[in-house]
């Protein structure tokens, strides 16, 4: 698919959500935060924080004067979220990617697309039914998904299991939960996964919030770093054959 072709898919996706939700423009909901192309790395949070009332209509700015997105339409020059906004959250996700990415923070540019499970933006989860945000968009990052075919999935704070059933056909080598008593967060919790929609295995990873818990990423925990546990999944899954996926998930 060329740059073009990327373009026309995530103008007819929007389009499609927007006619299926009933939302009229980006005050009240947010996809993309760069371009939706193949990339090695897919982040996914919760959903698009901001007051849809305190949104302009193109979901650029805040009426207040804060960037709430580096592109009013479809990403066409490369502009990325993760890189081009000023949000406390990306220099917090920067923490985890730039490590992986072997320290080059421009990479994120090529190798990251970020979305989030349901599209509605809202100042707090508990502003919106968020359960039914979550099922009205997940046909469309379905489609994303197929599109970008991930090496490796983050999980910003969303549950591992829940993302299993509802996005991989089959999913094995779940690890045990790590916790940091001291704030009560999971930082750390894998599973190798064949995501519906792709051809290559993945590795699904959950970990902390990116705008509170960024910190845990480089913090050791019994021994090993985020970071470092990270690494060691993606290395170990290079020599593991499709076949091993064999615990099939539900719904």
């Amino acid at each position: 698919m060329t740059n073009h072709d990327f373009v026309a898919f995530m103008r007819d996706l929007e389009d499609r959500y927007k006619k299926q939700s009933g939302l009229t423009d980006r005050a009240h909901y947010k996809i993309f935060y760069g371009p939706i192309r193949p990339a090695q790395i897919l982040v996914l949070g919760i959903n698009p924080g901001g007051d849809p009332s305190n949104t302009e209509p193109d979901g650029v700015k805040q009426k207040t004067g804060e960037i709430a997105a580096a592109s009013g339409s479809f990403y066409e020059g490369g502009e990325c979220d993760l890189l081009d906004c000023n949000w406390k959250e990306n220099n917090g996700l920067k923490k985890l990617l730039v490590p992986l990415l072997d320290g080059n923070e421009e990479a994120i540019r090529r190798a990251v697309v970020k979305t989030n499970l349901a599209f509605r933006r809202s100042r707090k989860t508990t502003h919106i039914d968020i359960a039914a945000a979550k099922l009205e968009a997940a046909p469309f990052l379905l489609e994303i998904i197929g599109v970008v075919r991930p090496r490796l999935v983050i999980l910003t704070s969303v549950e591992l299991t829940a993302f299993l059933n509802s996005f991989c056909s089959e999913h094995s080598e779940v690890t045990a939960q790590v916790r940091d008593g001291q704030v009560n967060q999971i930082v750390y919790e894998s599973a190798n996964a064949q995501l519906r929609k792709c051809e290559s295995p993945s590795i699904v990873v959950r970990v902390a919030h990116a705008s509170q818990f960024g910190w845990t990423y480089n913090k050791a925990y019994h021994g090993h770093t985020v970071v470092n546990r990270i690494r060691s999944a993606l290395e170990a899954q290079q020599g593991v054959p499709n076949d091993v996926h064999t615990s099939r998930a539900s719904g």
